[in-house]
């Protein structure tokens, strides 16, 4: 179906959210406290994430709105609004969600970064996030459409990075 962004740029963006620090930092981290066990639980909740993920895609699909102008909006709350008539939980779910964006994943994201950043190269936290802040507020200022270009521009190379590095531990 059309929408705002091409397929390939809705599919970055999608995954530029899914392959980045609770993929590297978070597996190390539950290996290492849970030992190899955790790599079968970690399998086994991936299943059932892969199915809610899918689920919640195809209703996110199925009861998003298409404005005049032909912006598109959707998403959980969208399918709790016209899909269940859940007007109040609709509302919650995006009140939380907005709460939650702002800690959740940019900051453990962010610090990972400085982190890193100053334990190799002696780069002050502080300076890493004022470029980190100033370059977000360029891409988040384009809307949507911006995100999508900058997600489908970065997101190929994040994933061969990713692959690259996963082999590389492996070899």
């Amino acid at each position: 179906d059309q929408g705002e962004v091409s397929h390939f740029q809705a599919l970055s963006t999608a995954l530029s959210a899914t392959v980045g620090t609770g993929n590297i930092a978070g597996v190390a981290t539950a290996i290492s406290l849970g030992g190899p066990g955790a790599l079968f639980w970690m399998w086994v909740t991936a299943v059932f994430g892969m199915a809610t993920k899918f689920t919640e895609c195809t209703l996110s699909l199925k009861f998003r709105e298409v404005a005049p102008d032909g912006t598109v909006a959707g998403g959980p709350m969208y399918t709790l609004l016209n899909g269940l008539r859940m007007r109040r939980t609709a509302a919650a779910f995006a009140s939380f969600a907005l709460i939650a964006s702002f800690g959740i994943g940019n900051m453990v994201q962010a610090n990972s970064v400085a982190d890193a950043l100053n334990s190799n190269l002696a780069v002050p936290v502080w300076l890493t996030g004022l470029v980190m802040a100033v370059l977000v507020f360029l891409v988040l200022i384009g809307g949507i459409r911006r995100i999508a270009q900058v997600a489908g521009k970065l997101v190929p190379f994040m994933a061969v990075a990713y692959v690259a590095g996963g082999l590389l531990v492996i070899l």
